[in-house]
């Protein structure tokens, strides 16, 4: 039997037409995760999945319990993680709005959220390797199929803002001088607490708007997201679709 799958989606989830076949409450160690962990068939293949920001979309991104919804993955048993994050673009070659890219850093702007399952005591102290933030072998498979299926770039780094608000022009233009191509909200604490729990974790952004000062005056976010997340939430589904069968 194939090693279980797991799946994190954040906005948009609905767009995924994920077919469930049951769903897991699951007290963790950390609380309850954001979901129960749903057993979702993509492409007649099983996965579980989490859904980030609650079943019904209420929880925020500096409030969603990170840690749980990882460990629940892992108690079912989920080694091999794929996450759909969407997120604002702030300049790649190749990567607008309703496309994909798949990241290969992070850079982590946000604060007081609860990022690690070693918080010392008996457990000592901790220091994660996180050079690449992404599993190397997965985040390849990945690229590969999103690159050869939707032309997606295979690269990028992704600025992890606090939210919930969005971002001034002028902190977008810092996040690009720091090397950032793209922002968002969820990868971390994610991303380190899938390498925490020894569970291989990439993502699949999504572009759902230009990051502030970035796209053409007069096109508002909401606006801009409504035009783009179901066209980029299709192409996630046909990446996934193709990846699945290889795994």
């Amino acid at each position: 039997m194939a090693e279980p799958v797991g799946l994190i989606v954040g906005s948009g989830a609905g767009v995924l037409e994920l077919q469930i076949e049951a769903r897991s409450p699951t007290k963790t160690p950390y609380g309850m995760p954001s979901s129960p962990v749903l057993r979702a068939v993509i492409a007649d293949r099983s996965v579980l999945c989490i859904m980030r920001h609650g079943e019904n979309h209420s929880i925020p991104p500096h409030q969603v319990n990170y840690r749980a919804n990882v460990w629940a993955l892992h108690m079912h048993g989920v080694r091999l993680c794929l996450a759909i994050n969407a997120v604002g673009v702030i300049g790649s070659t190749g990567f607008e709005p309703g496309g994909l890219a798949v990241p290969d850093q992070l850079i982590d702007y946000t604060w007081g959220r609860a990022d690690t399952f070693h918080d010392g005591g008996e457990g000592g102290v901790v220091h994660t390797e996180f050079t690449e933030p992404f599993d190397t072998v997965l985040r390849g498979r990945l690229a590969a199929v999103a690159g050869d299926r939707v032309a997606a770039p295979g690269r990028g780094v992704y600025g992890v803002v606090q939210g919930p608000r969005l971002e001034t022009a002028a902190e977008i233009d810092r996040l690009a001088r720091d090397g950032c191509t793209m922002v968002g909200m969820t990868a971390m604490p994610e991303a380190v607490l899938a390498r925490e729990a020894g569970v291989a974790y990439a993502i699949c952004a999504v572009g759902v708007n230009h990051a502030a000062g970035r796209g053409p005056t007069g096109a508002g976010l909401h606006a801009q997201v409504a035009q783009h997340l179901a066209a980029g939430l299709g192409k996630a589904r046909v990446v996934l679709e193709a990846l699945l069968a290889e795994l």
